[in-house]
């Protein structure tokens, strides 16, 4: 898939980031703001979100990451402003 420079979309579309790791480790991935689709780490389908939850992360195992640069693909239906990567999980309200 190739993809051209950013430009702001309406409606459904693929989005493309680059976060670079000094070395792979567990982690989690946040979208606030974003409101339904799947992610790609690496080639590799971490999981489906939705912002009704409760879940909050996308749990991104060591094994997907590469020491340097990384490749996120996301597939949304209305994008937000941006991605967080935690050290945490967040899954929502527990009662």
């Amino acid at each position: 898939m190739r993809f051209g420079a950013a430009e702001q979309v309406e409606g459904p579309a693929f989005h493309h980031a680059t976060l670079k790791v000094p070395e792979p480790a567990d982690g989690f991935l946040a979208l606030p703001g974003w409101t339904k689709g799947q992610v790609w780490l690496n080639g590799f389908a971490v999981g489906r979100y939705w912002d009704r939850g409760p879940q909050r992360t996308l749990y991104a195992p060591a094994p997907v990451w590469r020491a340097g640069r990384n490749e996120l693909v996301i597939l949304e239906l209305r994008p937000g402003e941006r991605i967080e990567l935690c050290d945490a999980p967040d899954l929502g309200p527990t009662d």
